[in-house]
Formats: structure tokens, C-alpha cells, sequence
């Protein structure tokens, strides 16, 4: 049966941290009581091997007493044996109360010392049976042992302290660990929470900024906080772009559906090629107008996407002269400074200088005059296009940008306009990292001024 993995954060971390702490100490437990018997048994073993290699240099003197020397070696915690090459023994220390050894001694006879661990008479003791020779030949052994209950004693007492010892820590670190579990997991509750009531309001709410959690914490609240706001631009667009659709659209559907109301009863000669030429001109002005909505309602392209070189200097020049083309009656005149070159869409740039040459041609009764000059400042290309039209009031320069925004003298001039044009001219400036200001003229009139980045 498969176990289920807790759902929440804190519950996770808390587990997972019991039991890598249960595998991080048992694993340190095991090998510190490994290594400290071991330490034990060669600080034992070591002491082992003395006694023994003194035993065999007092015996090698002339004239030794083995039994006087096996006395006099050995101790309440130490005995001592010697056997012969055949493993018998031949003399024991008097410690030895109940008589030798176990006769493991007769077993695996060597040339070699050995140690061995081993019970006798209710005891654990450990061993060594060191060879004896004379001169290259093996003349017997010397045994000597030490009981080590102490030993086990003293592993088992450290083993029940660090037991002891890893239980506390371990319980003040799970709590420890919930505590912090809890706490890091609180800004990601806030923050769900706040991304369900952004959603549940359509993207009208924001998710409030914090200081609280962690780093990764804090970046990921700012990261749905963007990408809420990028949500709540993208829907504010389309909701513009119906309303926009709607505000614009409604006047020349009405009249073409007027206008195929009359084709439908039969009108004919002059009064026919009227409505066509009305039918025509409604469908042409809903066609700049859905242009112009989708302009404004797209999401912005990456910088440099569908640009290239254009000759600015070469454009203006084109659009003057086709301005005084359809406006003989104006003096229109151009300052254009040569070869001066931007990176940009080139029909944007067209569709925002023929707008704002036309707007001012529009605006400007006969015999006034429209300037369209090129100058260079800095690192920027500045196109100013001064008029001596109707004008604008400082207060109505500030909303010219605005959608479906008129003057009251270009409402009253001109009813039928839909107040776009300056609205997608500022679009394209600001696309291209540039901007479009509206400023009233001394004297009378408009100057509608453009800056651009040059190619760098």
C-alpha cells in the first residue's frame, strides 16, 4: 500500500526533517560508540601487549623465575600464562584461583601474537598470546588477560547519554521546526489567498506588496503581483476596445444601414450615387477606425521586432509634398534637416506624420499656413508640425491624446470626427520609445511635436 505524502508545507517539512535527523543521528550514534570501543579496546589491547612484551624481556634475563616473574607481573585485573609451543600450560599467575585459563590457548597455535575476546567463570575477558622465542625458534607463549566489564559499562552509560542527549535536541528541533514551518508557510497561505480574491474580482484587486518570508517568498509575491497587473492591462484593453468599437462603429453602421434601407426602396439616378458614395464613405471610416482600435488594443511588440533603417529626413520630405498635393489653398511649407536616420516600422512612422499633416491641414482654414520641421537635439529627432488653425486651449492640449477627445471648436468645425487620430499617434510615438506633445501657438494655431531616438 502506498503511504500518502502530507499536503501541506509545513506538515512536509516537519517530517522530513524528523526523519533526516533520525538517520543523521543513529548514523552518528553507531559510529561514535563504534569508534569509542574500538579506542577502548586498543587502549586495553595496547596495555595487553606491554605486560606481555615485559614478561618476555624479565624472562630472558639469566637465571629467571618464571613463577617469580609470572607473581610479580600480574594483578587483580591482569593474569597471566605461560604455555608451551604445544599450548600447554606451564605456569600461571596465582590470580588465577579456580586454575588456568579455558583451553583456548591449545587452539590456532602461531608464530604470531593474537587477541581474543572471551567468557569464563561469569566474565568477559580479553586476550593476547604473544610467542615467546629463543633465538630463531618458538619456545612458547605468554598469555595475559583482563576482564572488561568496565568496558561495556562505560559504552552502554555513553550510549543511554547520547540517546538521552538526542532525544532533547531532537524534540526542541521538531518544534523548532514546526515553529519555522509554520511561519514560512503563513506568506504563502496570504499570498493564495490574495491571488484567488484578485482572480474572484476579475483582476480589478491587486495583490498588496509584504515584506514578509523569505526571499524566494517575497520574489514570487512580486512576480504574481506583475503578472496580475500584466492580466489587469491586457483585460482593460479589450474592455476598451469593445467599448472604443462600439463608441466609434455606432454612427456609420447607422448610416449605411439608412443608406441600404434607401438602395432597398429603389432609389435611383443622383439620389442612388448619393447613398453609394455615403455607403462608401461610412465603410471607409469604419475601416480607419477598426485600424486605428486595434493599434491602440494590441499588446505592445518587443522593441526593434518589425523595425528597420528609415531615411526620416526622406519620409517627411514625401509626406510635405503630398500634403500640398491635397491642400493647394495652404502654404505648407517643410525645414527638413538631410539624412537624418531612425530605427523604426516605416508605415507606422507614415500612418503617424500623414495624421498629424493631415489633422493639421484639417483644422487649418484657408489661407493658413502648416510647417512641418526636422531638427536634431542630442542624441533625439524632433519633428514639430506648426499650424495656424482653430488651436487648442492650454487645458484641452494636455487631453489631445486622449481617445475620442475634441476641442470644442473641432466639434463644432467638424462634427463627424471620431478623436482616434491623436490617440493612435501617440501610440506609435510611444512605440518606438519616443513621445507626442500637443502645444498651443503663439499667435494661434498647434504644434504638435514628435521626438524619436536616433539610430544609435
Amino acid at each position: 500500500m502506498r503511504i500518502r505524502t502530507p499536503d501541506r508545507l509545513a506538515t512536509r517539512l516537519s517530517v522530513s526533517f524528523v526523519l533526516l535527523f533520525i538517520i543523521t543521528f543513529g548514523a552518528v550514534v553507531a559510529i561514535t560508540l563504534y569508534y569509542t570501543q574500538r579506542t577502548f579496546q586498543t587502549s586495553i589491547d595496547d596495555n595487553l601487549e606491554g605486560t606481555a612484551t615485559t614478561v618476555e624481556e624479565r624472562l630472558a634475563q639469566p637465571n629467571a623465575d618464571a613463577h617469580q616473574v609470572v607473581e610479580e607481573l600480574s594483578s587483580a585485573a591482569q593474569f597471566i600464562l605461560l604455555t608451551d609451543v604445544e599450548g600447554r600450560v606451564t605456569n600461571y599467575s596465582s590470580n588465577l584461583t579456580s586454575g588456568p585459563l579455558p583451553a583456548f590457548v591449545h587452539t590456532g597455535l602461531t608464530g604470531h601474537e593474537t587477541f581474543r575476546t572471551f567468557k569464563a567463570r561469569n566474565t568477559r575477558l580479553r586476550s593476547v598470546r604473544f610467542p615467546r622465542y629463543n633465538g630463531d625458534t618458538l619456545s612458547g607463549y605468554i598469555i595475559v588477560a583482563s576482564p572488561i566489564p568496565e568496558v561495556d559499562d562505560a559504552i552502554q552509560s555513553l550510549a543511554v547519554l547520547i540517546i538521552v542527549a538526542g532525544i532533547a535536541g531532537m524534540s526542541a528541533a521538531v518544534i523548532g521546526t514546526v515553529w519555522l514551518s509554520l511561519r514560512e508557510a503563513r506568506p504563502l497561505k496570504e499570498l493564495t489567498d490574495a491571488v484567488q480574491a484578485t482572480a474572484a474580482s476579475g483582476f480589478e484587486q491587486g495583490i498588496p506588496p509584504s515584506n514578509e518570508g523569505s526571499l524566494e517568498t517575497r520574489q514570487l509575491r512580486e512576480a504574481f503581483s506583475a503578472l496580475t497587473e500584466r492580466q489587469r492591462e491586457t483585460l482593460a484593453r479589450e474592455r476598451a476596445f469593445f467599448a472604443d468599437s462600439s463608441h466609434v462603429l455606432r454612427t456609420p453602421l447607422a448610416v449605411l444601414q439608412g443608406d441600404i434601407e434607401q438602395l432597398e426602396q429603389g432609389v435611383y439616378g443622383k439620389e442612388r450615387q448619393e447613398v453609394v458614395a455615403q455607403a462608401r464613405a461610412s465603410i471607409s471610416t469604419m475601416a480607419r477606425a477598426v485600424n486605428g482600435l486595434l493599434l491602440l488594443a494590441r499588446e505592445p511588440e518587443a522593441p526593434g521586432s518589425s523595425w528597420e533603417v528609415v531615411d526620416l529626413s526622406a519620409l517627411l520630405d514625401a509626406q510635405v509634398a503630398a500634403a500640398k498635393t491635397a491642400a493647394p489653398t495652404l502654404g505648407i511649407s517643410g525645414e527638413i534637416l538631410p539624412d537624418i536616420e531612425v530605427a523604426a516600422d516605416p508605415h507606422q512612422l507614415r500612418d503617424l506624420f500623414g495624421s498629424l499633416i493631415e489633422n493639421a491641414c484639417h483644422y487649418t482654414p484657408a489661407p493658413g499656413s502648416v510647417d512641418v520641421v526636422l531638427s536634431r537635439i542630442e542624441d533625439d529627432a524632433v519633428v514639430e508640425i506648426r499650424d495656424t488653425g482653430i488651436g487648442l486651449s492650454a487645458e484641452e492640449a494636455v487631453h489631445a491624446s486622449d481617445r475620442f477627445f475634441r476641442g470644442g471648436q473641432a466639434r463644432r468645425m467638424f462634427p463627424a470626427g471620431s478623436g482616434l487620430g491623436l490617440a493612435i499617434a501617440d501610440r506609435i510615438a510611444r512605440l518606438h520609445g519616443g513621445s507626442l506633445e500637443l502645444l498651443p501657438r503663439e499667435g494661434g494655431g498647434t504644434v504638435a511635436r514628435v521626438t524619436l531616438p536616433l539610430l544609435a
